[in-house]
């Protein structure tokens, strides 16, 4: 049997070759068109509640395969403990390697207009070390007058 498949071989080779090489061509057209999906496959339902404030989600912020949201929900966010807290653990997460920028209300800034240049000049609402209660209710009665951060931080 495999004396009559050698024969087979050496005897059509250059068709045997031609087919290969077209074979390897069409495999090669098909290949270039292969693209990559990161969506959830269809083994959620699409009326689970996950999977919709999954895409509430996707639609208020977009995709970026290099983002992560951290969030935090409490009434206790201005009080000094919380907030420094919260302020450390963003110091934290700045030396990690990889992370470019954090955007956070500790980090947010004001746009204050230079009289003398006619331009604007960028100012950080929270100075950048532990603070105390009355600096931290002053600073943040600024960021909650900015129109620019409502409902984005």
């Amino acid at each position: 049997m495999w004396y009559r498949i050698g024969q087979f071989i050496l005897k059509y080779r250059w068709p045997l070759l031609a087919i290969l090489l077209a074979a390897t061509a069409v495999m090669g057209y098909f290949a270039s068109k292969v693209q990559l999906s990161y969506d959830f496959t269809k083994a959620i339902p699409v009326n689970n509640p996950k999977y919709r404030a999954y895409q509430e989600f996707k639609k208020k912020f977009g995709e970026d395969g290099n983002l992560l949201v951290l969030g935090i929900k409490t009434e206790k966010f201005f009080e000094a403990k919380t907030f420094n807290a919260y302020f450390n653990l963003q110091q934290e997460l700045k030396k990690v390697k990889g992370v470019d920028d954090i955007i956070s209300v500790p980090t947010a800034i004001n746009l204050v207009k230079n009289a003398e240049t006619e331009k604007l000049k960028t100012q950080a609402i929270f100075p950048v070390k532990v603070l105390s209660q009355a600096e931290i209710d002053s600073c943040s009665a600024t960021f909650l007058s900015l129109p620019f951060y409502k409902n984005l931080l």
